[in-house]
């Protein structure tokens, strides 16, 4: 019987030091840094989506599909996140769920308007949060690390910012930016 609780306790101690060690790769016991900084302009095409926001990848491929097959190679997503998922409920949450076009994709927007929603979200301050991209898990640990950081620099600085979360998803540098634009 000792052998048995010997092997269990063995065992559990060795999952769970897998799992610390998965979450620290992912950045979970990481310290985020928020910076200020100016960001945009972007140019994006969209879609919107209304229900819970961890339900957008299919949204997202729809866009990254219709954009690509236009012949538009864009390297950054884009989630505009307007509503509080503490304050609204899940079936309320709305979104815009699409990527951002730039360089040589430009020319190819009148196209893309045709298919998809578009719009442009203006130079301006904001506090960023920069969080690596280390598998589909980064998606859901990176707000659970950037928003709270977010908002307690806001509170400390006092800037008035709207409850608009933007989140860059930048495939190249393999990183997410979590962006709200304030105002003082």
């Amino acid at each position: 019987m000792k052998k048995v609780l010997t092997i269990i306790g063995v065992t559990v101690v060795i999952i769970a030091a897998a799992i610390l060690v998965f979450l620290a790769s992912l950045g979970y016991f990481r310290k985020v840094e928020v910076v200020e900084r100016r960001t945009g302009p972007y140019s994006y095409v969209y879609r919107e989506f209304k229900g819970p926001y961890m339900n957008t990848k299919t949204v997202f491929d729809e866009v990254y599909k219709i954009v690509k097959a236009e012949g538009c190679n864009p390297e950054k997503g884009i989630g505009i996140y307007f509503d509080d998922p503490a304050k609204v409920p899940a079936a309320e949450l709305r979104s815009k769920c699409g990527c951002i076009i730039e360089g040589a994709d430009l020319a190819k927007l009148p196209v893309l308007k045709e298919k998809l929603a578009f719009d442009e979200l203006k130079e301006a301050d904001s506090l960023v949060v920069e969080f690596p991209i280390k598998n589909a898990m980064s998606y859901m640990i990176g707000p659970m690390k950037a928003y709270p950081a977010i908002s307690k620099a806001a509170l400390e600085k006092k800037y008035k910012f709207t409850d608009v979360g933007v989140e860059i998803y930048d495939e190249p540098a393999k990183k997410i930016y979590f962006i709200f634009q304030y105002f003082r």
